[in-house]
């Protein structure tokens, strides 16, 4: 009976938190939301000490580590990283230090870094940092209760058949993919390359989940909603995020693919998971979430969630300072982002978007190669909420940037390249522009958002 309870209530507490708006004091949002304006109300200052102080640890830890080896193997999994991420770790650290505690505010050289349109947009009250910050401790510390107790294995199981009619996949797949839509991206490739060195998978097949499914998770997606003013039809948002991913992978799998075989990686023995004879798929689904739930106790679901934490604000929010920066300085500074993307803002002129929101969505749809966050940050000052809404769906739909899932693909023994990943960009990137353009086009007819 626990274990039940377990399944159904913590599940339904993590879709209630996750994707149900409530309204507070007139405004209605998903709950992080709420906790994100509550935080930057009442307990900022608090909040920012403790940012700097996981800076401090970051910048300094980062630095050690890169000398040092310790016994505890969790430890140097967070700390030890590859040449490229312990560069960005610190300078990102770095950066974040200089700009929330005004150092050389006052020097000529630094004032491109203090600019509203750079660090000004990353750093302080409303930064986007901030943001990042406390969406993330918060949304990462409720995950578990979507992913630790069932309801993973439960749709997982119940969309097993589909998987293998619509996206040409073993229906086992399906557990990948909900892990990367309500977890992390990373995660499921990481899992998606294991499941293929294991003989789960052909190589085609782990080709079309790792690039078709393993997107940035809810949490991430939740925090660029509120970055666009989104929280408030949070669900259709995401909604849309997941349509169009999911009419891309129906795409994808139907694609020629000829450099990805039909093989099981050094010729394993294909695996299968079959539902017993003695039981339908939904008793078989609702028994895999119930042992599921049973195998997990809220206090192992708690520590996995802090570790995930640690994690985040250790690898991935320094990146994102870094990276995020020095692409705002070089599109504040330098014409590099606007003449890539020059053809881009003749398109959405011809869609209907004035030529100033145009210039703004352009280079918005090719710098979510170097990092998925920069699209929020080029398009955030749009006064065009369709627009928001177009270029904050197309950064998730295009899946890989360089500075996370992409150099993991490359990482991985499925026998991606980096040429092969600015494939999956591009073809993701084109495909996506029409659907949106449909699907913005439907919801401004509807009244949910406003050209």
């Amino acid at each position: 009976m626990i274990n039940k309870l377990k399944f159904v209530l913590l599940s339904l507490l993590g879709f209630i938190f996750f994707l149900f708006p409530f309204n507070i004091d007139g405004e209605s949002s998903i709950l992080i939301s709420h906790i994100i304006t509550f935080v930057n109300t009442y307990i900022f200052d608090a909040f920012i000490l403790m940012t700097i102080a996981c800076s401090w640890i970051v910048l300094l830890a980062t630095i050690v580590f890169t000398f040092y080896t310790s016994e505890n193997k969790y430890v140097n999994s967070v700390f030890k990283a590859s040449p490229i991420n312990v560069f960005l770790r610190i300078v990102g650290s770095l950066l974040y230090l200089i700009i929330v505690n005004g150092w050389f505010e006052q020097a000529s050289w630094a004032q491109f870094l203090y600019d509203e349109g750079t660090g000004g947009t990353m750093v302080g009250d409303g930064g986007l940092l901030t943001t990042l910050y406390i969406t993330f401790f918060v949304g990462i510390l409720a995950l578990p209760l979507l992913t630790h107790f069932g309801v993973v294995e439960f749709i997982g199981v119940l969309l097993g058949p589909i998987m293998e009619k619509v996206f040409k996949v073993p229906g086992y797949s399906t557990i990948d993919a909900i892990a990367s839509f309500v977890g992390d991206g990373t995660i499921g490739i990481v899992v998606t390359d294991t499941q293929y060195q294991r003989g789960y998978y052909t190589q085609r097949e782990a080709y079309i989940i790792s690039t078709s499914f393993s997107i940035v998770g809810i949490a991430f997606a939740a925090a660029v909603a509120q970055e666009l003013g989104f929280s408030s039809i949070f669900p259709i948002f995401y909604g849309s995020i997941v349509l169009i991913t999911l009419i891309l992978a129906f795409i994808t799998a139907r694609l020629p693919l000829k450099k990805f075989s039909r093989t099981y990686y050094q010729d394993k023995t294909p695996k299968e998971v079959n539902i017993p004879e003695d039981k339908s798929t939904l008793r078989y689904a609702y028994d895999s979430a119930i042992e599921q739930a049973e195998s997990t106790t809220i206090l192992e679901a708690l520590i996995s969630a802090i570790k995930n934490i640690i994690n985040i604000f250790v690898g991935f929010l320094p990146v994102i300072m870094a990276i995020g920066t020095f692409s705002l300085i070089l599109a504040e500074y330098t014409p590099l982002f606007d003449i890539i993307s020059a053809p881009l803002v003749y398109v959405y002129d011809f869609i209907g978007y004035s030529t100033d929101v145009a210039r703004q969505m352009a280079p918005a749809s090719l710098a979510g190669f170097a990092d998925m966050y920069l699209p929020a940050l080029f398009i955030t000052d749009s006064a065009s909420e369709a627009s928001r809404f177009f270029i904050g769906v197309l950064a998730f739909t295009q899946l890989v940037f360089m500075s996370e899932t992409g150099m993991i693909l490359v990482k991985t023994k499925i026998g991606l390249n980096f040429l092969d990943v600015v494939k999956v960009f591009l073809f993701r990137t084109v495909i996506s522009i029409p659907l949106l353009v449909m699907l913005t086009n439907i919801l401004a007819a509807m009244n949910i958002i406003s050209f």
